[in-house]
């Protein structure tokens, strides 16, 4: 955040921020963005279609504005390019899913269950229970949640894959690789590329949807496994795509272990993670990542030097770091 902001303005905002947020959620669920993305209508246009009244609709439409969803064009009001961005695409870009996904599991948004994940260290969806676990009844295996994850990692997924080169690498393994957006951009950026994506097997169910409305269904294959219990199969990288913020540290130094135990030489690790400053007193999106973390998992979002100790205990060398879309990072190791 900011540090020139006025002291004042600052409290404001750390109050504020918490109904803005709601707001846009609340937004999305009645269908204002949806109106929007199909053409600019005025306050008392939304107010007549969604039945609600022109106060409530100002003040989403203020909320979404606030965040830069929303502008205004003679005297109408449109989605601004980010918001159409986000929310006129109904394929891979819609960010509508994410939301849908918090929107379905809101309680843990409400200050006692935020006070609650802190003060038990514990996580707080579904009253605490494994995401994880390989269960078909789980959150974690719903088609909503995959999709959500699937949204929210397709821009970034698509940034770096153009950006850090693989065309030396011939096969690329995907633990943990949900619908195999990590997967797909590589593959699609690297017609050379194989790739294999990981994941328990009630999630696989989907993956191989996405893969194939890519048609990458030569280039990628999947394969279930629990990470904790079945070796991983063996590849020229291991990549590790927001999976050690799921866990503790002690966890995901054996995840490193495993991975350098698996890999061939000159092999690469390679994690997608959104990193802390050295302090950890930011960025802002970072920390606020990081509470999501506490509602919903055991892990919590690391600085580089973190990750970096822990990559080096585990036997890689040269850990480097590539910033790219955003507050996301690659976090690069190899094995010599």
């Amino acid at each position: 955040m900011d540090n020139e902001i006025e002291p004042d303005e600052l409290l404001q905002r750390i109050t504020g921020q918490i109904f803005i947020g709601q707001s846009v959620l609340v937004a999305h669920e009645v269908g204002l963005f949806n109106l929007l993305a199909t053409s600019p209508r005025s306050i008392n246009e939304l107010s007549a279609i969604l039945g609600l009244h022109c106060r409530a609709i100002q003040a989403m439409i203020s909320s979404a504005g606030a965040m830069g969803l929303v502008d205004q064009e003679l005297e109408k009001y449109q989605l601004s390019k980010i918001g159409a961005f986000y929310f006129k695409n109904k394929t891979n870009l819609d960010y509508g899913k994410v939301l849908d996904a918090l929107i379905k599991q809101a309680n843990i948004m409400d200050y006692s269950s935020v006070k609650e994940s802190i003060v038990t260290n514990r996580p707080q969806v579904e009253g605490g229970k494994d995401i994880f676990a390989n269960d078909q009844t789980n959150f974690g295996s719903e088609s909503l949640f995959i999709s959500a994850l699937h949204h929210k990692a397709h821009a970034p997924a698509f940034y770096w894959a153009r950006k850090y080169k693989l065309d030396r690498s011939k096969l690329f393994i995907d633990i943990g690789g949900g619908s195999g957006i990590h997967s797909i951009a590589a593959c699609f950026n690297n017609p050379d590329l194989k790739a294999v994506v990981c994941d328990r097997p009630p999630v696989l169910n989907f993956t191989k949807e996405y893969i194939k409305g890519y048609q990458l269904s030569e280039q990628i294959s999947i394969q279930p496994i629990d990470f904790w219990k079945t070796d991983f199969p063996q590849g020229d990288i291991l990549f590790f795509g927001d999976i050690f913020h799921d866990w503790n540290r002690e966890k995901c130094s054996y995840l490193a272990r495993k991975a350098y135990d698996h890999l061939p030489r000159g092999g690469q690790i390679i994690l997608h993670e959104m990193l802390f400053n050295s302090s950890k007193t930011g960025p802002f999106v970072t920390a606020g990542y990081n509470m999501k973390m506490m509602a919903w998992t055991e892990g919590n979002q690391f600085s580089f030097n973190e990750i970096e100790s822990i990559l080096l205990n585990a036997g890689f060398k040269e850990i480097t770091a590539m910033e790219t879309l955003g507050t996301w990072s690659l976090i690069i190791g190899k094995k010599s």
